[in-house]
């Protein structure tokens, strides 16, 4: 009796030495875990508005500067500090009709546009002619292309997960409309931003 004393004493020891050595590395993958579950949820957040701005605007034949700021308060959260957002009417040709940047956190993905064409690629193949003038585009179909980037220095995480500077996100939808029009003061501001040539 007194001989199993000691060798069950010695399990229980071993066992508690065993738990003790686990319990940070446990405690570090749930923190790790915790992480990137957050940032997850943080870029699905993302996907999410720019996703629902670009249908929104994929189905008007008019943008007003009072609908774009009401896009804008929904793609940024309430948070325009934090958040890049370039929106953009792309002709099938790749021919820039108009865009428009907005948010707070200054330059942190690189623009969509030269200056009158859009930069990345599109869901539908160019028009097989096409002119060098806007009147010329043979285009007979535009799309609304969304960009929004947040900067993650804000979120707080506890587990070491590494993120990159900058989430981002790019969403392109087929418009209703050829072209997309803009109130008076989007079509100035739109002219004077660089982001697309004249109308």
């Amino acid at each position: 009796m007194s001989a199993r004393q000691p060798r069950r004493a010695r399990q229980l020891g071993s066992i508690a030495v065993e738990a003790a050595l686990l319990l940070p590395m446990l405690l570090g993958i749930g923190l790790v875990g915790t992480d990137m579950h957050r940032v997850g949820i943080e870029r699905a957040q993302i996907e999410q508005a720019a996703g629902s701005a670009a249908i929104t605007l994929a189905a008007q034949s008019q943008l007003t500067e009072a609908g774009l700021q009401g896009l804008i308060d929904v793609l940024t959260l309430g948070r325009p500090q934090n958040y890049q957002v370039e929106i953009m009417n792309v002709m099938q040709s790749g021919r820039v009709n108009w865009g428009f940047e907005r948010g707070e956190a200054g330059e942190l993905c690189a623009s969509m546009s030269n200056g009158r064409d859009y930069l990345g690629e599109l869901p539908e193949d160019p028009p097989e002619e096409d002119g060098d003038s806007g009147d010329d585009d043979a285009s007979t179909l535009s799309m609304v292309v969304v960009q929004v980037c947040r900067k993650s220095s804000d979120l707080a995480l506890t587990g070491g997960v590494v993120l990159p500077d900058t989430l981002g996100v790019r969403v392109i939808y087929r418009a209703v409309a050829l072209k997309i029009a803009l109130d008076e003061a989007l079509q100035e501001e739109s002219q004077a931003n660089g982001l697309s040539t004249s109308e």
